[in-house]
């Protein structure tokens, strides 16, 4: 664990010394600050055609715009796991790590721990926007939490999946391309699902990331939920600490 905790101080101090943490940062919140400030025009001129009788702030405006965040990260986070393994490859420094005592789970636990450090800096701004929201209303704060529980969950399957993507190639913009390519696929799943039926639709339905996220969204805490993000985390990064093993043991 000592060995993890050292490797995941290196590589977020390491995110601030290159310039992918400014730039998915600076993406990310003038993306997200639209979003809220559209979202929250919308959500006024409602409440003045209707009155404030009948309009839920939760269901009309935190939700969608949690949900647009989600969608965000989907984009952002494959320019946050492209370089920390397939980098590592293309200098020849994953090699040096291996001949360390360091193992490889370790390697790959304390990448993802960076990047989960530079994802929580990330959600700062939509708990921010959201916060706002606290000092002018009484929003409802169990889907609010839910909510957040669901992002971070959602970013720790593409961060862990993202993680190997980038263990199997030196070119960090293959690895990019396979993480975005397979979390939209993941993503799309729950509108495929409706254009089919029988176990086909059931089966895409339960693999799709966006309805399981749209649980957390209403306030609902379901336990097959969890397991499911978890094990998607527990699977990307059983993955790629496979693919780092088995550079150990390349002749």
């Amino acid at each position: 664990m000592r060995s993890a905790a050292l490797i995941a101080r290196r590589e977020f101090t390491a995110f601030w010394s290159s310039p992918v943490a400014y730039v998915v940062l600076s993406m990310f919140l003038v993306l997200s600050g639209l979003f809220f400030f559209g979202s929250l025009s919308q959500f006024l001129d409602m409440v003045r055609k209707s009155g404030q009788e009948g309009v839920d702030v939760n269901q009309q405006l935190i939700r969608s715009y949690l949900y647009s965040v989600s969608v965000m990260i989907l984009f952002l986070l494959p320019l946050v796991t492209m370089r920390l393994l397939s980098e590592e490859r293309r200098q020849g420094t994953l090699e040096v790590l291996l001949t360390t005592p360091t193992r490889e789970s370790a390697l790959v636990l304390g990448k993802f721990i960076a990047a989960m450090g530079l994802f929580t800096v990330m959600m700062i701004g939509p708990a921010v926007h959201v916060g706002l929201l606290f000092l002018f209303g009484s929003p409802d704060r169990v889907p609010v939490l839910t909510g957040f529980l669901g992002l971070f969950l959602s970013g720790g399957v593409y961060l862990a999946l993202g993680l190997f993507f980038s263990s199997v190639t030196q070119n960090q913009v293959v690895a990019a391309t396979l993480s975005f390519t397979v979390f939209l696929l993941l993503w799309l799943c729950q509108w495929v699902s409706t254009m089919t039926a029988g176990p086909v639709s059931v089966f895409l339905g339960y693999i799709s990331l966006a309805g399981h996220f749209e649980n957390f969204g209403r306030g609902v805490l379901d336990t097959s939920d969890l397991v499911f993000y978890l094990s998607w985390i527990g699977g990307g990064l059983f993955a790629a600490t496979q693919m780092v093993l088995a550079t150990r043991w390349k002749p």
